[in-house]
């Protein structure tokens, strides 16, 4: 099974490897480009020994707007890849192969819903420090600014970071499956009218309920959903914002562990989430979603 999973999945880098790579490179690039031209300007103190937190910042903004960019970028797709293989008229030829409906669709969902976010976020931090960092260094203090960097410091925030928001991806797609595999089912059943027909029930149906009726569960079900996923990638704002501020701060807390000891909390309450009825719906109606995909796709 999960040599077949393997092949599906190459199938999906072959046919969209280039488009995920422009976007992930995309934004940093026109950075890039646009950095010489524009202008920095920072306290005379600050160009020789830049603070700890700023260098971070400026890897942070990368990864998050990268991987950003290439997760709204999958999941606007999602409700189209439901019928691409009755669009380009290549069924006949993923049916003959000894793959499953279930799991051409479970590895179309994992690449695109799951690993590309992933893999969104490492790239981002690559290249925040390999190119992004040093770049804005030399722009605003020279060399001078790029050798005070703390790189161990600035490589273990990094890390950190990375530790709570990978596994916060697959949470928060989970929250996020029941409204993408409606729009995936919607879209394979109805076409080019599924994708409407979903949001104008969610939206506009759930408006009229609440406004004319008095029901608001429906859309407070769907805003709980909303704000989940959210959480499942920072549980504990407040507290992050708290700690984050000011370079001393920043490195006291490397140097005692309390920022690793707050990504294993804050992952431990995104986890303590899902103990929820609201998650035990939300999987039955992905399932269902999931076994419309399939039946759709056994019909063609």
């Amino acid at each position: 099974m999960w040599t077949r999973m393997q092949t599906l999945m190459l199938r999906e880098w072959m046919q969209h490897g280039r488009g995920w790579i422009i976007l992930m490179t995309i934004l940093p690039a026109i950075f890039l480009v646009a950095l010489p031209f524009g202008s920095v300007d920072l306290p005379e103190a600050m160009t020789s020994k830049v603070p700890l937190a700023l260098v971070a910042l400026c890897v942070w903004v990368t990864m998050l707007t990268v991987a950003t960019v290439s997760w709204l970028a999958s999941a606007f797709q999602l409700p189209g890849l439901a019928r691409r293989d009755q669009q380009d008229r290549s069924i006949e030829f993923w049916l003959s192969l000894p793959a499953s409906h279930s799991e051409s669709i479970a590895a179309l969902l994992l690449m695109h819903a799951v690993l590309v976010p992933m893999v969104a976020l490492v790239v981002g931090a690559a290249i925040g420090l390999v190119l992004v960092l040093p770049a804005m260094m030399l722009k605003v203090g020279g060399l001078a600014a790029l050798m005070s960097v703390p790189w161990a410091q600035v490589l273990l925030l990094t890390a950190v970071l990375l530790l709570r928001l990978l596994p916060g991806v697959l949470l928060a797609v989970l929250w996020a499956a029941p409204l993408m595999l409606a729009l995936m089912a919607a879209s394979a059943w109805l076409k080019r009218w599924g994708v409407p027909a979903v949001l104008g029930v969610t939206l506009i149906g759930g408006g009229l309920l609440r406004k004319v009726y008095g029901i608001t569960w429906p859309t407070d079900l769907l805003a709980h959903y909303v704000q989940q996923a959210k959480l499942a990638l920072v549980a504990q704002p407040q507290a992050l914002q708290q700690m984050a501020p000011g370079q001393d701060k920043l490195q006291a807390l490397l140097q005692s562990g309390d920022l690793v000891a707050w990504v294993m909390s804050d992952l431990g309450v995104a986890l303590q989430a899902l103990l929820s009825w609201q998650f035990a719906l939300g999987l039955a109606v992905s399932a269902a979603m999931f076994g419309l995909l399939v039946l759709r796709r056994r019909l063609n």
